[in-house]
């Protein structure tokens, strides 16, 4: 995804995929309320927020191939070990092959090897910011 420059009065402009779309972000798990902040950020941002309350929502999500960009994961997802759900990600081949963030309430939940090896491509500490959100 690319990411334009703030403008001058400090307000950030959307965020588009390569060929100038929205891009569409799953948001997994976590509390209801958690996953309406990060819609409406994810929406903020200029991206198309698709929920996906468990891990299983998500898996069918991108086996139906649903043009998913972006998924941000709450590690505490409730059907399934958070870290468990990115590994299914990562094996459904090209379609789990995109980036994931995690949203952890502690650095230490992604602190093991089977963490590292999920392959996160940023990881947000609860609570956050949206610029750290954004960042990520």
């Amino acid at each position: 995804m690319a990411r334009s420059d703030a403008t001058a009065t400090g307000a950030v402009s959307s965020l588009t995929t390569a060929d100038g779309q929205r891009p569409r972000v799953a948001i997994v798990g976590g509390t209801s309320s958690g996953a309406m902040v990060a819609s409406v950020l994810c929406t903020q941002f200029g991206c198309a927020p698709l929920s996906a309350p468990t891990g299983e929502a998500v898996l069918g999500l991108l086996r139906r191939d649903a043009g998913v960009d972006l998924v941000v994961i709450d590690l505490s997802v409730s059907d399934m070990d958070g870290i468990v759900a990115v590994q299914l990600i990562r094996a459904l081949g090209s379609r789990g092959a995109l980036p994931v963030v995690a949203l952890v309430g502690d650095r230490g939940e992604v602190a093991s090897n089977r963490a590292r090896a999920a392959g996160f491509a940023a990881i947000v500490v609860k609570p956050y910011s949206p610029r750290e959100l954004y960042a990520a």
